[in-house]
């Protein structure tokens, strides 16, 4: 299993344990995560709780959507965290 894979049901499985505590619900929240090739992000209203690894968005590093299902609306929110905080991994 590849590092971009890991990093995808990692991300899900976060997902899954924030909306289990009823910390999110419906389609509230979105995570991210970077890549050494751009970033991870919660497709838009997508439950937490029933993330799919596959259909995660994928995004460059100037926050361009990649691949995967259409990001969450607030990528811009998670591309300047990233790019205030080079460090940050999520």
């Amino acid at each position: 299993m590849g590092e971009e894979t890991r990093q995808r049901e990692r991300l899900c499985e976060l997902g899954r344990s924030l909306h289990r505590r009823g910390l999110s619900f419906g389609s509230a929240g979105n995570l991210s995560l970077r890549l050494a090739d751009g970033w991870l992000a919660t497709p838009t209203n997508a439950s937490l709780g029933e993330l799919d690894p596959a259909r995660l968005a994928k995004l460059d590093h100037q926050g361009q959507w990649v691949s995967g299902d259409k990001p969450t609306k607030e990528t811009f929110l998670h591309l300047a965290m990233y790019r205030q905080r080079p460090t940050a991994g999520a």
